[in-house]
């Protein structure tokens, strides 16, 4: 899923059955596009907008106009406004037409995407002007990194238990503790998501980010992994 960038106009079709899985990676590629991850993924960006409908619920043609004439407006906060579309296989056949008109002359600054578990139930001519993405399914048993850093962002608040964890990472190569500080990273992002923005995430996104190339700089394993114990 990380390897994935996409930084031109091209609008984006994410597939998949998981519906928190596509938000979560539609949010990232909306904050890759606009530079601000925290606030997209807060929920919290102003040129961002979503197009939620419930499952079964059919998405009409006037929910597309509109977003038609808001897209001709100019962002309010950077260069791109990004318009999430849920359940995109729910558009009738007039919403879809709409919708490719619209792609067929999209501002520059806008990006599209459509999130749906059945592709094939957009139009050709729609889907012809997008890049399809399948999300691959959700794995049974998470990676021991994911584990580890599950673990750890669970512990932020016991200062013993998130020592202990810490240390215990001293016995790591380098790279495995990269490879450990990246899905913290993650399983930060994804809390923020779920629980909103708390001072304590943020707080140890910003260590762990300023770690990640201490551990390219030669810092050693055993003083990254001490300082992860006490900040």
């Amino acid at each position: 899923m990380s390897n994935f960038r996409s930084s031109s106009a091209t609008p984006v079709i994410l597939e998949g059955d998981d519906d928190g899985a596509l938000t979560r990676e539609a949010l990232r590629l909306a904050s890759e596009w606009i530079g601000e991850e925290r606030k997209v993924l807060a929920g919290l960006h102003v040129d961002v907008s979503t197009l939620t409908s419930e499952a079964g619920a059919i998405i009409k043609v006037d929910e597309i106009r509109a977003i038609r004439r808001d897209a001709l407006l100019r962002p309010f906060d950077g260069d791109v406004k990004v318009y999430i579309i849920e359940r995109a296989h729910q558009m009738n056949g007039s919403a879809q037409n709409a919708f490719l008109r619209l792609l067929e002359e999209p501002p520059e600054s806008v990006r599209f995407v459509l999130l749906t578990q059945n592709a094939g139930m957009l139009l050709p001519t729609v889907r012809s002007r997008c890049v399809l993405r399948r999300l691959p399914a959700p794995e049974r048993t998470a990676p021991p990194e994911k584990k580890a850093a599950a673990a750890f962002v669970d512990a932020l608040e016991k200062p013993w238990e998130r020592a202990v964890i810490a240390y215990s990472w001293d016995k790591q190569s380098r790279d495995a503790l990269k490879g450990t500080l990246r899905a913290v990273l993650a399983c930060l992002r994804d809390r923020c998501l779920r629980d909103g923005i708390k001072p304590l995430y943020i707080e140890t996104m910003d260590t762990v980010s300023d770690l990640l190339p201490a551990l390219d700089q030669n810092a050693s394993v055993g003083t990254v992994c001490g300082v992860l114990a006490i900040k």
